[in-house]
């Protein structure tokens, strides 16, 4: 063996030596990753402190407590059900009188929002005191006369409900609700003086439009409250123009 031959060999030793070495370190690095990992995740979780703990507990408490329910279909149904609604009410737009109603409705829904409807309404009279006020004033007026009292008026109207939703009452309970649209026609029976000539009152019955607005608050499937705006035309006694009383309604309706 020549000199060149134990020179190449003695280079070649310390070269398998270092690539040995190089594929140990490898092997360590690859198989302690997962360790140095999980000691990573354990670290983060310990040091993890009280106040932020906290904070993400109150997070996750508040975001409950505010998670808004949105109306995903209508609680309570009508569709094919009768309401029968009993209340009262005023008309408080005539300068003379006040009226103090009486009212009973009967309804019938042929579809979800739209509702047919017949009702009654019974008239009681107080005079304002306009009319005194008027009499004992310094303008010589003797007797401010009142020509025309109405007395009962039944109406026939078809009611329709394009809004149906539901509010929060102080962050407790939700109050379910519907707005509904009317207009119908009807008798109006009134009693009046026909003509100064004639001193005696005259029964009359007119027919009268009236347009509405409302809103129906359910209590449960079978119990809601409701509320009215109405206004009725009609013509006044003796043709003397057109009279627009107001009628402010509350009753209560059982659906069945």
């Amino acid at each position: 063996m020549d000199k060149t031959q134990i020179m190449s060999q003695h280079l070649c030793f310390p070269k398998m030596i270092i690539s040995r070495m190089l594929v140990g370190l490898m092997a360590i690095a690859f198989f302690a990753q997962p360790t140095l990992a999980e000691t990573t995740e354990e670290v983060d979780v310990s040091t993890t402190s009280p106040e932020d703990q906290i904070e993400k507990d109150l997070a996750l408490f508040w975001g409950k407590k505010r998670e808004v329910k949105v109306v995903q279909r209508r609680l309570f149904s009508k569709d094919g059900k009768l309401d029968l609604t009993v209340g009262g009410g005023i008309v408080p737009n005539d300068d003379f009188l006040v009226y103090y109603l009486g009212t009973f409705r009967l309804g019938y829904h042929f579809a979800e929002s739209f509702e047919v409807e017949a009702s009654g309404n019974f008239a009681f009279d107080q005079k304002s005191g306009l009319g005194d006020f008027l009499s004992n004033s310094d303008i010589g007026l003797k007797d401010a006369q009142i020509r025309e009292f109405i007395r009962q008026f039944y109406t026939i109207n078809v009611l329709w409900s394009p809004i149906y939703g539901k509010v929060s009452l102080l962050g407790q309970k939700l109050a379910h609700f519907d707005i509904f649209l009317g207009a119908g026609l009807g008798l109006m029976l009134t009693e009046g003086f026909d003509s100064p000539e004639n001193p005696d009152m005259q029964s009359k019955s007119k027919l009268a439009a009236n347009l509405a607005l409302g809103f129906r608050w359910h209590i449960n499937q079978q119990f809601s409250v409701r509320t009215e705006y109405r206004h009725y035309f009609f013509e006044k006694i003796a043709g003397g123009g057109l009279s627009t009383p107001i009628g402010l309604n509350l009753g209560v309706t059982t659906t069945f």
